[in-house]
């Protein structure tokens, strides 16, 4: 695995840029991930020190805490800039001083300041301390949502604003609301539901002395029937607040993705939580959607969230429990609770253990191999090639169908499957044997004694298919060449060869047009080939297959496939040659594209067959570099050979030559 010795000669050489003490201070799955990305965005080509340039500036923002650590901006001062106004996504750290309501009307208005920092933060023992303190203290009125006026005469909230409280807020917007002395501005911040209530308890070391006596362990018991002992929170009664209600500590926050909903696509992201008061302890997905998803801003992992009247949604036994923000959800937040301030060195990179015992290997240090998984690991990185990839096994309960994808790796120390959910599956369901392929926030679970990978969007999983990457054949720095008489029965390399001939690869169901068998057609989703469903073992061409024929998908278990996501790929097999040996090699649809410098539309718009035959003539006796992969079919001994990615010799920089055994 080529790749995987790239990404560990750059770990290296950054860990050298950065004088970080060690390169096992550098996670390999940051690195792996980091350098997938990148390679994904530059399609055509990078060089070794624009890569490595990229890293370094991404690891410094994580060591300066830009990334892994968002800062929370404890102060008014700069909305009152005239220039520069602070960005929507500013997270704001604000105490409540006052509250009244204006004469005359219904409307309650906060008279906020900047909240005190934490005691791990050292704000104040810092050169530009009383500037900072300052700062804080600048004060300007906010308006209250609607959503909080019925806790301001509600018992159970009783005194809850006149008790220095703090809370955070992103997504926030300054007006003039008028009426001031001489007709001065009253600059006011708008009403906003992108805030949290901070929830404050006396077992926090990190609590600052002003914020000592306003406690907030009696709210804790009467809203959410819980209490913080020995480390954690347990449960101390049942709630007497007559509302659903949520108590959770945060996992996982996924990244921000758009999702159909009610037809429309929206704004959507998942938080993953743990009810770790319960016996045994619960998972709870809470979904954002639309405006609510600018409320994840607001935590990190490790804290955690109390929800007030979210919408609960139905759900089948032994399930998740599964929630949403609704018109009168209230949220709450609790800090990460830390017995002494963390340092760098600290466990950076340690394996947790969460309270529900799974192992995190979110900051492992070192690449993690197949016979290493055990049950109940989470945020895993592995590369790996693929050996099958099954139909669509749709998984149907009560809530409904959900697509599920079985998938088998190999890494040459253990052979794993792995089960990809939904959307995810269905793009994996791309991937073909052999292929060398990144797997990143991937799971553990057991069943049946085996240890088994899953994955899903939910989850944020990612899969970058390395065999399928253009940028590194366009980039000698990245890779070496291989010869053809050196590849083994299963690898995955790089050569420089001469197309010999181009041919189809045999029949397929394909258009009318195409004369000479060289496309066929697909599902578009998956790219596996279309069945007629009239005759599952036909194959040739359609006089009118759009209009005519009704076409099923056996990959995604789709029994009529519509017209629009039925397209023509091209289906053609390449003799190479390099000197050492010449192959006779399957071709990716991609890969025939590049070869062939046309598209399957083209290629059909042309009248004949002598026309269509002549763009199979052009290629020969040009050199290309491409990425190939040699593999085995299921239940076979036999080799093949494919070709994933190509692209021009001449486009390509003077490479190394590396001989494999």
């Amino acid at each position: 695995m080529e790749f995987d010795k790239t990404v560990e000669s750059m770990r290296k050489e950054l860990a050298v840029c950065t004088q970080t003490r060690s390169s096992d201070d550098i996670p390999w799955s940051w690195v792996a991930t980091t350098m997938a990305r990148l390679l994904s965005e530059h399609s055509s080509g990078i060089s070794r020190t624009v890569l490595l340039t990229e890293l370094e500036a991404q690891w410094h923002q994580i060591a300066m805490g830009e990334v892994l650590q968002i800062e929370t901006l404890r102060t008014v001062a700069p909305f009152f800039n005239r220039i520069i106004k602070p960005p929507q996504s500013t997270v704001f750290g604000l105490k409540i001083d006052s509250m009244q309501p204006i004469p005359g009307t219904g409307i309650w208005v906060w008279r906020v300041s900047g909240a005190p920092e934490p005691l791990d933060a050292g704000g104040a023992k810092n050169a530009d301390g009383h500037q900072r303190k300052r700062r804080a203290e600048t004060q300007m009125d906010a308006f209250v949502h609607q959503r909080y006026y019925p806790m301001i005469e509600a018992h159970e909230f009783s005194g809850f604003f006149t008790s220095a409280r703090t809370m955070f807020a992103t997504s926030l917007w300054m007006a003039d609301r008028g009426g001031g002395s001489g007709g001065q501005p009253v600059h006011t911040l708008l009403p906003t539901t992108a805030l949290a209530f901070e929830l404050r308890i006396q077992d926090d070391p990190n609590l600052p002395k002003v914020l000592r006596p306003h406690t907030d362990e009696q709210l804790l018991h009467n809203v959410f029937g819980v209490r913080f002992a020995g480390g954690r929170f347990v449960r101390s009664s049942v709630p007497a607040f007559d509302a659903d209600q949520l108590w959770c500590k945060i996992e996982f926050i996924g990244e921000p993705t758009s999702e159909w909903r009610n037809g429309r696509l929206t704004s959507y992201r998942c938080i993953e939580g743990v009810l770790e008061h319960e016996d045994p302890p619960a998972m709870v997905s809470i979904n954002l959607w639309g405006e609510d998803v600018a409320v994840a801003r607001l935590f990190k992992s490790g804290y955690y969230i109390g929800l007030v009247c979210p919408v609960v949604k139905p759900r089948a036994p032994d399930t998740p429990i599964e929630v949403e923000f609704g018109s009168q959800t209230i949220t709450f937040v609790t800090c990460s609770i830390r017995r002494k301030a963390s340092t760098a060195a600290a466990s950076q990179f340690s394996i947790a253990q969460n309270e529900s015992g799974f192992l995190d290997y979110r900051r492992y240090a070192h690449r993690v191999q197949l016979c290493q998984c055990r049950k109940d690991m989470i945020n895993l990185t592995l590369i790996a090639r693929i050996v099958a990839v099954s139909e669509n096994l749709p998984y149907v309960d009560s809530a409904g169908t959900l697509d599920r994808y079985a998938v088998r790796i190999d890494d040459s120390t253990a052979v794993r499957d792995m089960t990809l959910w939904g959307e995810l599956g269905r793009r994996a369901s791309r991937m073909l044997p052999g292929q060398l392929v990144l797997l990143f926030n991937v799971d553990t679970s057991e069943e049946n004694g085996d240890v088994v990978l899953n994955g899903s969007n939910e989850t944020s999983t990612k899969i970058f298919n390395v065999s399928e990457m253009t940028c590194i054949p366009m980039s000698s720095a990245l890779r070496s060449y291989s010869f053809l008489a050196s590849l083994s029965q299963a690898a995955n390399r790089y050569a420089k060869v001469c197309i010999v001939t181009v041919e189809p690869a045999g029949a397929h169901i394909c258009d009318a047009r195409d004369r000479l068998g060289a496309t066929m057609l697909v599902h578009a989703p998956c790219h596996r080939r279309i069945e007629r469903r009239d005759n599952a073992q036909f194959s040739g061409r359609l006089d009118n297959p759009a209009d005519v024929y009704d076409f099923g998908c056996p990959s995604c278990s789709i029994d009529i496939v519509p017209i629009e996501d039925v397209v023509s790929v091209f289906a053609v097999r390449v003799r190479i040659d390099d000197g050492t040996d010449s192959v006779m090699a399957q071709v990716t649809p991609a890969a025939a594209k590049g070869i062939l410098r046309i598209s399957p539309a083209q290629l059909l718009e042309l009248p004949g067959q002598s026309e269509q035959q002549g763009v199979l003539f052009v290629p020969r006796g040009r050199e290309i570099a491409v990425s190939i992969t040699t593999f085995c079919e299921p239940l076979s001994t036999e080799r093949e050979v494919r070709i994933d990615a190509v692209c021009e010799a001449e486009d390509v920089g003077m490479p190394s030559v590396d001989i494999y055994n």
